[in-house]
């Protein structure tokens, strides 16, 4: 019998966790100091993780889409920051030598610019 009150009172203090958790406000986010003056130092086609995180700090979050296809970028880095128009996100997108190839700055609104571009690096075909 004791043993049933005592997991009634742990089943208890358990659905009450959650009920609680359930009902704390969604963080906040704050955007970053992260400017476009900062983002257009960044050399698409030369800059490599360490010199973006050196510019811009740890990315917001990080996308990693883990297909096996070297054409498509695979590792993007997300950063946000805010301007006259609202907050804003600047997407880094990294090849798999982790070389900067494409930046580009989403609005508010959902509208996406290319800020940079760079050519996919030539590879070498053998026979």
């Amino acid at each position: 019998m004791k043993s049933k009150g005592m997991l009634r009172a742990f089943s208890f203090m358990l659905l009450s966790c959650f009920a609680l958790a359930s009902e704390a406000p969604a963080p906040k986010i704050t955007p970053k100091d992260v400017t476009l003056d900062m983002v257009s130092k960044i050399k698409v086609g030369s800059s490599n993780r360490a010199q973006v995180t050196g510019l811009l700090g740890a990315p917001w979050r990080t996308v990693n889409y883990g297909d096996c296809n070297p054409i498509d970028y695979q590792e993007i880095w997300e950063y946000l920051g805010r301007d006259a128009g609202g907050v804003f996100r600047i997407s880094i997108e990294f090849d798999e030598a982790g070389i900067a190839r494409i930046i580009a700055k989403t609005s508010a609104k959902g509208r996406v610019i290319v800020l940079a571009a760079a050519p996919a690096p030539k590879t070498t075909h053998e026979h």
